[in-house]
């Protein structure tokens, strides 16, 4: 059987999260959709189909609900929200309150006709979504309307449908305003590429792109493509999602990224990933990935919302159909009823939580920081510790020859006679040697490895090699070379002529550049942060010494089981968060409270990871972000249940009534909505 295939929609005229459950209720029952997933914060649908056609039907019932169906990448057209109805609805109260001056008989028919007016869209999108939501808030809305034209309380109701329908015009702009920010990143690639071949520049469009390709970048333009750097020097610009204001240096074997902006000099790339797949594309099918998976914030809300909205529409009743049986005055305790019908809607604090975690999301995803879910994001915020691995994480894991001592020869020698040593070799520590300035190789030939001893080869008609120093007896005189380097942090490989000492070549992983600056913002945040390797003692304390870490803060020489044992110990004194890059990284990072791995690491640290990071710049601002975000959600959460809870206590006691109550609805959205927004400008 042919699998599922999956489909991504756009959904129009989705602005609230009770919008979106309706939709997906709908979606569900579509024949020939197995699954449906629509996503509030993102504004899409995705739907798995089995059934070739299918969504012919899912766009039908969608559009029976009010909203529209779109293929993703389709354009949406017009304004945003109900605002021809809001416009019509206003004019039309605008002229009843003029009659009341000049035709005060024809006043109350003038506000009858707003409300009715305003109330249609309302009623029917209530209609349609009858089976899967009685009690959404447009059936609410429209219930408190008519009812309130049955006790004579026109005026009342026109103005009650017209601030509902203005707050849903301003709710929609502002969810519309992140979903732009957040899908912003794609706009940042270029619309065209000046690719190299035969010799000769062509401009083409980035459809025409293909893996291999070499494109020429001028100073002003951006990368059209994820690649290497082929030739040239130039600076790159990575603020847009990285966070990072100052360019870098790119040259010759360096990585970049579709979507950078080249300052000065000029660049051949190499593209290895098409413009649709690469990293900015990554970037955004995470984020989206993320919005798909609710916080525990979110559950808490979503579980207290399905009790509250029964109670109150129960109180409601029992105040319209109860109280007059012993306090009289019907229609006063109907109107009262009214007012709570509109309280009851849960909106305002169903969205406080899921539009905090969007716009934290989207923040994240232009600062270098990926959350894959909301519960990291929360989660983040609360762990005491930072586990750092060394090797490709706080160093840039390739090691550099900094030292050549030799014995008996120059130092020029030993390093051309290295060099044709290293040309056979895939070793890391051949490679750094291949790479060193200075002397060229050595014409060389007859290249092997031995496992655990190190690699050979015949260099001017003698075997030469590089060794590892512990496999070999060695004089005196070199044996106390090699303990002093080794005391001073280096890895070390001896060069030998038919197993003669001939120098010992001093290799160092140079740690990262922001590395220091990283670590310390993460004190200054007030986490621990502590230094976990597989590596020797002295190479991760030499490291340690050069980032300021204390020698406390170190654990050298651990299994990939030891440091999933030290992460589960520091998760249950606090909290954890591992920051690692290799494959022995990826139990600690699944282990931990939240595993954070960095984009250049390998495939398994970053699927075992719950959030990925551009740079090691990022992780303080992960930190930043995630408390941020936390104190958004309290605010917003605080501020939907406190302004209901406050007009539930006027509307009892007869204090407030039916237009106080729709403000307390729509303004509380309007607010927690606006408030999460402040997210996606935040200094980090």
């Amino acid at each position: 059987m042919e699998a599922p295939r999956v489909r991504v929609f756009r959904v129009e005229g989705l602005d609230c999260a009770d919008c979106a459950l309706k939709v997906e209720k709908a979606l569900s029952g579509v024949p020939g959709v197995v699954q449906a997933q629509v996503s509030f914060a993102s504004g899409k649908a995705y739907l798995h189909l089995e059934v070739p056609g299918a969504e012919k039907q899912a766009e039908r019932v969608v559009s029976a609900l009010g909203y529209r169906l779109r293929p993703e990448g389709e354009v949406a057209r017009g304004v945003l929200g109900p605002w021809p109805w809001a416009l019509a609805s206003g004019g039309l109260l605008l002229l009843a309150f003029l009659a009341s001056f000049l035709l005060p008989g024809l006043a109350p028919w003038g506000y009858g006709l707003a409300a009715l007016v305003g109330v249609f869209p309302l009623a029917r999108r209530a209609a349609a979504a009858l089976r899967q939501n009685p009690f959404c808030m447009q059936a609410l809305v429209t219930v408190a309307t008519l009812g309130a034209l049955v006790i004579g309380a026109e005026a009342e109701a026109a103005a009650v449908v017209f601030l509902f329908l203005v707050g849903e015009v301003l709710e929609a702009y502002s969810v519309a305003q992140a979903r732009r920010f957040l899908y912003a990143l794609s706009e940042l690639l270029p619309r065209r590429a000046y690719r190299l071949r035969e010799g000769r520049v062509e401009e083409v469009s980035l459809r025409a792109l293909r893996v291999g390709d070499l494109v020429r970048v001028p100073p002003g333009e951006r990368v059209p493509a994820d690649g290497v750097v082929v030739s040239g020097q130039a600076s790159l610009e990575e603020a847009a999602f990285t966070g990072e204001s100052l360019p870098r240096p790119k040259g010759a074997g360096d990585r970049v990224y579709g979507g950078s902006l080249l300052v000065e000099g000029s660049l051949v790339v190499k593209v290895e990933r098409l413009p649709e797949e690469g990293f900015l594309a990554e970037m955004e099918r995470l984020a989206e990935e993320a919005l798909l998976r609710k916080s525990q914030a979110e559950r808490v809300v979503d579980a207290f919302s399905r009790r509250y909205t029964p109670a109150v529409l129960a109180l409601a009743g029992f105040v319209a159909l109860v109280l007059p049986l012993f306090q009289g005055d019907f229609q006063g305790h109907m109107y009262k009823a009214l007012a709570l019908l509109l309280i009851a809607c849960p909106c305002a604090l169903v969205v406080s939580v899921p539009a905090a975690i969007a716009a934290g999301v989207a923040r994240g995803a232009r600062a270098g920081v990926l959350f894959k879910g909301g519960v990291a994001l929360e989660r983040l915020a609360g762990v005491r510790f930072v586990a750092l691995d060394k090797t490709g994480t706080l160093t840039l894991g390739r090691p550099r020859l900094v030292r050549v001592v030799p014995f008996g020869i120059s130092a020029e020698e030993a390093l051309a006679l290295a060099k044709g040593v290293a040309e056979g070799s895939s070793h890391p520590l051949a490679k750094a040697v291949r790479e060193a300035s200075g002397s060229k190789a050595l014409p060389s030939e007859e290249h092997r490895a031995v496992p655990g001893l190190g690699a050979f080869a015949r260099v001017e008609g003698r075997e030469v090699g590089l060794v590892r120093p512990e496999a070999v007896s060695l004089p005196q005189e070199v044996q106390a070379q090699l303990m002093a380097l080794s005391g001073e942090g280096f890895s070390l490989s001896l060069l030998v002529r038919e197993g003669v000492p001939l120098a010992l070549l001093a290799f160092q992983d140079i740690p990262r550049l922001e590395a220091q600056e990283a670590l310390t913002r993460l004190r200054q945040l007030g986490l621990k942060p502590i230094l976990l390797t597989g590596d020797r003692e002295a190479p991760a304390l030499a490291l340690a010494a050069a980032l300021g870490l204390a020698s406390e803060e170190v654990r050298a020489g651990l299994s990939p089981l030891e440091k999933l044992r030290l992460v589960e110990e520091m998760e249950s004194r606090g909290g954890v968060a591992m920051v690692g890059d290799g494959v022995n990284d990826a139990p600690a990072l699944a282990r931990a409270t939240v595993g954070l791995a960095v984009a250049e690491g390998t495939e398994v640290a970053s699927r075992s990871a719950d959030v990925g990071l551009l740079g090691l710049s990022a992780l303080p601002r992960a930190f930043r972000l995630s408390r941020l975000t936390l104190s958004v959600i309290r605010q917003n959460v605080g501020l939907a249940v406190g302004l209901k809870g406050l007009f539930l206590l006027t509307t009892l006691l007869g204090l407030t009534g039916l237009w106080p109550a729709v403000l307390a609805d729509n303004g509380a959205l309007v607010l927690v909505t606006l408030n999460s927004l402040r997210l996606l400008w935040a200094r980090l």
